[in-house]
């Protein structure tokens, strides 16, 4: 049954990313600025869990810090960043709430930046030249990391337990997934036009962070205690567990993408 719940959810959210990421523009900013909004209000439930109250006030904020990102310049940003600062910082100010103010603010400021700001690289990406064609064969070489990890590490891992965040995880599936981001990124070239750099850049990315950012999820889920970030996708959890490894894959790839073009 969980199999067929999996299943059922990727037979619908597969042509859609892939049409929304090819499509890029408004109606990808929508669509990640939607997976944004849902995403801080998990990163919110899960911290509520481990017993640090972060304000509601913290979502539409954070959503202001994703548009300053995508839109707007590093001073639009930073006038984000410190209205976030002043706002959950002066609530404890004025209500003389002192407990627990500098974990409040800790966890504001990293839902913040892993959700709101890492979720707008997405749509920096689809801005360069060929960008949607970039972005979209990041999402599909991702995939494809995901799976040769998972088969992989089922089927020949012998060295578990390197990683304790996620135990089950092998150094073999680990080695895999970053071997077929590299077959991956270079049999999309065949079919899209980019160049040699950018497969390379793609499948480090999928390959070593994309890998890392499922790894990171797993810290921050074991940290306070949970299996999902949510029960939002059937079999699949939540949206911060569907998009772990896109949300640390696509700002590396964004590096370096900009320091070529910066070089």
């Amino acid at each position: 049954m969980e199999l067929i719940k999996r299943f059922a959810v990727a037979l619908i959210f597969i042509p859609l990313l892939l049409f929304l990421f090819s499509s890029g523009g408004f109606w990808l900013a929508g669509f990640i600025g939607i997976i944004t909004f849902m995403g801080l209000d998990e990163f919110r439930k899960m911290s509520n869990k481990k017993g640090v109250d972060i304000p509601w006030v913290m979502i539409p904020l954070g959503m202001g810090i994703f548009f300053a990102a995508i839109y707007g310049n590093e001073i639009y940003l930073l006038a984000a960043l410190f209205l976030m600062f002043v706002v959950i910082l002066g609530i404890d100010l004025f209500t003389n709430r002192l407990e627990g103010s500098s974990q409040r603010i800790a966890y504001s400021f990293v839902a913040a930046i892993y959700v709101a700001l890492f979720m707008s690289t997405i749509y920096r990406v689809s801005e360069f030249e060929n960008g949607t064609t970039l972005i979209t064969g990041l999402l599909i070489i991702t995939w494809f990391t995901d799976s040769a990890a998972y088969f992989f590490g089922m089927s020949f891992g012998k060295h578990r337990g390197i990683f304790k965040a996620s135990p089950k995880k092998s150094l073999e599936g680990f080695l895999a997934g970053i071997v077929f981001a590299f077959i991956a990124a270079f049999a999309y070239r065949y079919f899209r036009e980019i160049t040699v750099l950018e497969a390379i850049f793609m499948a480090i990315s999928a390959g070593l962070f994309g890998q890392m950012g499922d790894l990171m999820e797993s810290v921050l889920k074991r940290d306070i205690g949970v299996k999902d970030s949510s029960s939002l996708l059937p079999g699949h959890g939540g949206i911060l567990d569907r998009f772990d490894s896109l949300m640390i894959s696509t700002p590396a790839f964004l590096l370096m993408l900009s320091f070529i073009k910066l070089g």
